[in-house]
């Protein structure tokens, strides 16, 4: 499967898309410019890593690629919180924003776990070895008389 069919991809790109339609509309204060240049960065930084990890396919490379867009969407929430305390931009489309970065933070969460119980259940199996007993007779006993 391609990285661009996985929804937990599709979901960042449409925090994009709206975060960059929406800031052509802040004020050019330096507040703004500075909030809006970490916002694309740490918003268009989850796509990129969950494309990133998705293509290595190893487990705990990917866990950690997810892991960071992780923290980039955390990331996103506080400037999203940040331009709505500092009064920059409209707060319902602000707060539309941080719905949908939310939804994109809870599947990252729901995916590292995911494959976090593979892995460790990986590691709690283990593949059973090919065992048949010696039977029992006279001869293979301990206690000959």
């Amino acid at each position: 499967m391609d990285y661009r069919d996985l929804k937990i991809y599709q979901k960042p790109r449409e925090v994009v898309q709206l975060l960059n339609k929406i800031m052509n509309s802040w004020p050019k204060t330096m507040q703004s410019q500075e909030i809006k240049r970490q916002l694309f960065r740490s918003a268009t930084s989850i796509g990129a890593n969950i494309a990133e990890g998705h293509g290595r396919h190893v487990g705990q490379e990917y866990i950690h690629y997810l892991t960071i867009a992780q923290g980039s969407a955390n990331e996103v929430d506080h400037w999203l919180n940040t331009a709505l305390d500092c009064g920059i931009g409209s707060a319902k489309e602000l707060n539309n924003l941080i719905s949908l970065n939310n939804e994109t933070r809870k599947m990252l969460n729901a995916s590292i776990n995911t494959l976090k119980k593979r892995r460790d259940n990986k590691i709690m199996h283990e593949t059973p070895a090919p065992y048949a007993p010696i039977p029992y007779s006279p001869e293979n006993s301990e206690e000959k008389l």
